[in-house]
């Protein structure tokens, strides 16, 4: 009896522990890494990219799986526990077999399993991937009527896996651990701002633009401007500024 009541609470516990491990690992699975392994090819890629398009299936596959060992153990443990103790202090099946159960389903099959998905998941994602396929085979129709109540519940359009912001962000983040340098990450900044900026915005106002009369050389238009910072010179007839006829760039006249 004490064997049968050790084999209930292992098979609990390693079948919530791995339960737990698979959804935090897939939960924690970017878009980008599932789509970066199915280009790279295998059926590693191909699955994430399945999951995480359709997530509610792998999640109805290891919450059916969690909550039948979860119940399976408890039933197991309790009858294998009362047959045991019977006849000792009540107190035994009726509070220490419960809190230890529950300690240890907290503590082995919660808290640890996660943390260690959460912490390790591009490394088990192969695992994974391959577990949760054969736990979706093995449970196909508990698992399509799970999600016959999960679409009922969910019939709005998948919103974007990404925003602009959130890439932004991600940008700003790589910066902070050196994937980026802060110039590629102000470049970035700048694309994203463009739909939103105006050439008003952006331009030189007119009383500050130092524009070079045409019949002007090269070198007497620098001689007489030598701290100038713009590179776009406008080129005015006879000396009118509102007369434009074309303008040069300071670089190509230094070449020349």
């Amino acid at each position: 009896m004490l064997s049968l009541l050790v084999a209930f609470f292992l098979v609990a516990i390693i079948t919530s522990f791995l339960c737990s491990l698979w959804e935090a690992v897939l939960l924690s699975i970017t878009p980008a890494y599932a789509r970066l392994q199915l280009e790279q090819g295998g059926r590693t890629g191909a699955r994430l990219e399945r999951f995480k398009r359709n997530i509610d299936q792998p999640l109805a596959a290891i919450l059916t799986l969690n909550t039948i060992a979860h119940t399976v153990g408890a039933i197991g443990v309790g009858q294998q526990a009362a047959l045991i103790w019977a006849d000792a202090n009540p107190l035994i099946t009726s509070l220490a077999v419960p809190a230890t159960m529950t300690l240890a389903v907290l503590i082995l099959s919660e808290i640890i399993p996660k943390t260690l998905g959460a912490s390790f998941w591009q490394r088990l994602a192969p695992f994974t991937a391959r577990s949760l396929a054969f736990i979706i085979a093995a449970l196909y129709p508990l698992v399509w009527a799970c999600q016959l109540v999960t679409r009922s519940l969910n019939r709005s359009h998948s919103a974007s896996v990404l925003t602009r912001s959130e890439f932004l962000a991600l940008a700003e983040l790589g910066a902070q651990e050196g994937v980026f340098a802060r110039g590629e990450t102000a470049i970035i900044r700048n694309l994203l701002r463009f739909k939103d900026v105006t050439a008003r915005d952006v331009m030189t106002p007119r009383m500050v633009v130092r524009t070079a009369d045409a019949g002007t050389s090269v070198g007497a238009f620098l001689g007489a401007n030598p701290g100038l910072r713009f590179s776009r010179i406008p080129l005015s007839r006879e000396g009118r500024s509102e007369d434009i006829s074309g303008y040069f760039l300071r670089t190509e006249a230094l070449e020349r």
